[in-house]
């Protein structure tokens, strides 16, 4: 394959970058909106659930539009448009100005993921399937994360009026990020096609691998929007109540610890690795879904752990980081989707899975926040809230996978029946 296929992922990397910092950028500031609007935790969870409605329900008209008309235009123009409506959002004097500029965000960052899926899965060859898709998935969401996890808090203290000022400051970077995307990516190979005419054929739906991938999709969703939207603000209060930070300081102790364990390590470094260690699985016959579903089980595990009320940093270091590399292995979800359907249909296909998912993950987090609320009880504890938080994510992403596998199982018994019918016949 062509070297220059390096330099696409390098830059898919950025492009979805710019798309975790869009759908995250609220997370780092959480408090200093706080201070401005009095949000609750109900309201901090629909800031993040309104986004990933939109953003769900645009996944496939953008995984259609990279897969007809090029990876590289639906991936340029969506990075355009999230800087516009970022610094909409600064502009928000409401709860609903708030609401309605993040309905808008999700609609220009669905475009990211699936166009660039798309575009590494024509670039790179089934060995390093696992690897590429990983890679540029876990290292775009760790930088993206990072950004809005202790970049924009400390712009907003440090270096800028607030987190207005911040927030147009990094929707500047956001446009300079997609004019240098346009400039590098490539939908496809030299002498290979970059679109298709037929990206998606409405027959798939009786395909029950679809759903399988649907559905395990949705359980990774559940526990990246969870992981993503809450993380961060747990770690800010763990430093308040545990350990005596004022406002702005545990504000970006969370942050910092957050970037660095859950997302860089986790995300950046993690998933990468998982990609690299399914291919070799794959390679020894071992089943891409297995590993998926490997996975999943961590994601509840880790969770679990979360709703103990863990404080000792030394302890949240290994599970925040197993939740940041389990949460973001759905990449393996969209290369079995390359393998199984091709690459010139995996941005339209993948576009589909991940709205079915993304749905059920903007429901998981709708609710979250209400649930810590309710489960919170007559405790004063200002991390007796996450509780419900955390077992939210548990219960839904158990309830996803033990659907998914089911599916799977059923299929692999069928294919298993054929074939004894078949040895039989024979």
């Amino acid at each position: 394959m062509p070297a220059y296929r390096w330099v696409i992922l390098v830059f898919g990397i950025l492009a979805y970058a710019t798309s975790h910092f869009a759908r995250q950028n609220y997370t780092g500031i959480q408090r200093f909106m706080q201070a401005d609007f009095d949000l609750d935790r109900g309201m901090l969870g629909l800031l993040g659930a309104v986004f990933f409605y939109s953003y769900a329900i645009c996944q496939m008209p953008w995984g259609i539009a990279a897969d007809t008309f090029g990876s590289r235009s639906a991936a340029t123009l969506g990075i355009l448009l999230m800087a516009a409506t970022m610094a909409g959002f600064a502009t928000s004097q409401s709860e609903t100005a708030l609401l309605l500029w993040r309905a808008a965000a999700g609609v220009a960052a669905a475009a990211a993921y699936v166009s660039v899926s798309g575009g590494v899965a024509r670039w790179f060859p089934p060995h390093e399937r696992g690897f590429s898709q990983s890679a540029f998935g876990g290292m775009g969401g760790a930088l993206g994360e990072g950004a809005a996890y202790f970049l924009l808090p400390v712009l907003a203290i440090s270096f800028a009026s607030g987190w207005r000022q911040a927030t147009n400051t990094m929707a500047v970077a956001l446009v300079a990020m997609g004019l240098l995307c346009f400039a590098f990516l490539r939908s496809a190979p030299p002498g290979q096609p970059a679109t298709t005419k037929k990206p998606f054929a409405w027959r798939l739906l009786r395909d029950p691998y679809l759903w399988c991938y649907s559905t395990l999709f949705a359980g990774f969703m559940v526990g990246t929007r969870t992981g993503q939207a809450w993380i961060a603000i747990y770690l800010a209060d763990v430093y308040s109540s545990a350990y005596g930070y004022e406002t702005n300081a545990a504000v970006v102790a969370g942050g910092l610890f957050a970037t660095v364990v859950y997302s860089l390590i986790g995300r950046g470094l993690g998933v990468p690795l998982a990609g690299r260690l399914s291919d070799a699985l794959v390679e020894r016959g071992i089943s891409r879904m297995a590993v998926v579903l490997a996975w999943l089980v961590v994601i509840i595990a880790a969770f679990q752990l979360l709703s103990m009320q863990v404080t000792g940093l030394w302890l949240l270091a290994p599970i925040a980081a197993l939740a940041g590399t389990s949460v973001n292995c759905f990449t393996l979800i969209t290369a079995s989707v390359s393998e199984t359907y091709g690459p010139d249909k995996t941005a339209s296909i993948t576009g589909f899975v991940n709205m079915c998912g993304q749905l059920v993950g903007a429901t998981s987090l709708a609710w979250s926040g209400y649930l810590g609320i309710a489960m919170r009880g007559g405790s004063s504890s200002p991390l007796a809230e996450y509780q419900g938080v955390w077992l939210s994510g548990v219960l839904s992403v158990a309830v996803m996978t033990a659907i998914g596998a089911g599916i799977y199982l059923t299929k692999l018994k069928t294919q298993d029946a054929r074939l004894r019918v078949a040895s039989l016949e024979a």
